[in-house]
C-alpha cells in the first residue's frame, strides 16, 4: 500500500503540493505506474492504459 505521502511532491516555499502520478487522458483521475509484467500507466476507473518504451 502506497503512503499518502509517497503520491505528492510539496514545495513548502511556493505553499503548492503537486501529485506525482499522470493523469488519465479519457476521464481525468490519476493513474497506477505498474513496473511488471510490463511497464506502463493504467487507469483502474476506466481502464485506459499507455505502455511506456524504453
Amino acid at each position: 500500500m502506497v503512503k499518502a505521502h509517497e503520491l505528492y511532491e510539496v514545495d513548502y516555499a511556493a505553499g503548492t503540493v503537486k501529485p506525482k502520478n499522470k493523469r488519465c487522458s479519457r476521464c481525468g483521475r490519476m493513474m497506477a505506474k505498474h513496473i511488471k509484467p510490463s511497464q506502463r500507466w493504467a487507469c483502474g476507473f476506466c481502464g485506459y492504459t499507455e505502455f511506456i518504451r524504453s
